[in-house]
């Protein structure tokens, strides 16, 4: 046989390689798992700022003001404080539990963002100032009485979605049982904003089901810290997730701990990855982070001081995403607020789960479904600027939004069918919100749950 037969023979093997891993390529089922990391190197998209944001250009400064500027008053500066020493929480290289064919998830670290070094906040000890007295068994998150006991513990702060399929496949779970709720708008893209995002904080109650478990975002360091809590969440974007883990913050994240989570192989990504409370206390004190946490909490009252009659406040302008439009209702007869979403009631689902725990581990469900509408004794609106940064967050170089909480600004609080004007402020992110009404007095909350929605400076809201 001739050299060129022999050369024509291997370009014709070749090529049918090449055309089976093609097919292959084609034919392959995408990964079960609800994280992605961004691509290195990402280009970043310009943006024009919108009405109430900013493009953050460069760090904040430690020493100007960062909080929202109050017509009349001067933004207090941050607190400067002593970084504690960083606590080591690099994630375990050999889960307790390995589920069949699923490999354990080495820890490396994640190589420096230059572009989220700004964002990471100073962490001093905790608490960060002398906590007030109050009796062992009242909860300083929500003003009710508790068992004393499930009070000595770390809070936990978990991501959860909010998807409209979520919403309409009714996969909210936990909500209904947290003490705290905030939502933020998430990843800018063209002068809009994706979706909103919860972070639900668990401490007097411990749901049966809570998820579906989510990314972070930058904006948890405004609320994990000042509850010295144990973020529970599923990845994020590089500059996102090594900013966390330069802190001493508690970081769950389920890439690193996956035998605290399981998986409902029945759902798409956006409702797949669940969790209960006790499996992260478990989690928690396996790994030795269980831990009393005392809060300086918020001030309560029976009666709410004054206010204008309202009773439907509504998130529905931009730029608010019309998909997660939501409104509060005041019911009388209950004395708390429903929560609607696109017009319709919010529903909270839990249902009693299982598992084999450890990586890849099926949810397995014990028990029906038990409905609510979401409710809350008290909706805070906190005004705050902003910024766009440089972290992308998604695959259409959609960017993280850094949202500070420190300094003051002004807020609106919702309470037994009135609205109260006022401010918030606080010098860092460890240290509670001091809410005071627009004499400069000290504003008390309504016994019970809180739901924090968190809105560009100047959003108008629909009051009625």
């Amino acid at each position: 046989m001739s050299l060129f037969a022999h050369r024509g023979i291997i370009i014709i093997l070749i090529g049918a390689a090449l055309a089976l891993v093609a097919c292959e390529a084609e034919t392959a089922s995408p990964t079960p798992r609800p994280t992605w990391t961004p691509r290195a190197g990402s280009p970043v998209t310009a943006f024009t700022p919108g009405p109430g944001e900013t493009v953050a250009a460069s760090a904040p400064s430690a020493a100007g003001p960062i909080g929202a500027p109050i017509l009349g008053a001067t933004p207090q500066p941050l607190i400067a404080t002593t970084p504690q020493p960083l606590i080591q929480t690099n994630p375990q290289s050999s889960p307790a539990t390995v589920e069949p064919g699923a490999a354990p998830r080495a820890a490396a670290p994640i190589a420096p963002v230059e572009a989220a070094r700004p964002y990471l906040p100073k962490f001093g000890p905790f608490p960060p100032v002398p906590i007030p007295n109050r009796p062992a068994n009242i909860n300083p998150l929500t003003g009710l009485a508790a068992d004393p006991g499930m009070l000595q513990r770390r809070p936990l702060v978990a991501r959860i979605g909010n998807e409209q399929t979520v919403r309409t496949n009714k996969w909210h779970a936990g909500l209904s049982q947290a003490d705290l709720v905030f939502e933020e708008l998430i990843d800018s893209l063209n002068n809009q904003y994706a979706n909103t995002r919860f972070s639900a904080v668990f401490l007097s109650q411990d749901p049966a089901l809570i998820g579906p478990i989510r990314s972070g975002r930058i904006i948890n360091f405004q609320m994990v810290p000042m509850l010295n809590g144990a973020l529970v969440f599923s990845g994020g974007s590089n500059g996102t997730r090594w900013l966390f883990e330069q802190t001493p913050m508690i970081n769950l994240d389920e890439y690193y701990n996956q035998p605290a989570y399981c998986y409902d192989k029945n759902r798409g990504y956006q409702g797949r990855l669940l969790t209960t409370a006790p499996r992260i206390r478990e989690w928690l004190r396996q790994k030795g982070w269980e831990a009393p946490s005392p809060l300086y909490g918020f001030t309560f009252s029976d009666r709410a001081s004054g206010g204008q009659a309202i009773t439907s406040i509504t998130l529905s302008k931009a730029p608010w995403p019309p998909t997660a439009q939501a409104n509060w209702k005041y019911d009388s007869a209950s004395g708390k607020y429903l929560r609607f979403s696109v017009g319709n009631p919010h529903i909270d689902a839990i249902h009693s789960i299982t598992a084999k725990w450890g990586n890849g581990a099926d949810c397995v469900t014990t028990s029906p479904d038990t409905s609510t509408q979401i409710s809350a004794s008290n909706v805070v609106v906190l005004y705050a600027r902003h910024e766009k940064t440089n972290i992308i967050e998604d695959a259409n170089n959609a960017v993280s939004v850094y949202i500070p909480l420190t300094g003051q600004g002004d807020a609106a609080f919702f309470r037994d069918g009135v609205m109260i004007q006022g401010k918030w402020q606080r010098k860092s992110e460890q240290e509670f919100w001091q809410f005071t009404d627009s004499a400069g007095n000290t504003l008390a909350l309504k016994p019970g749950t809180t739901w924090f929605e968190i809105v560009p400076i100047g959003y108008q809201l629909d009051l009625k």
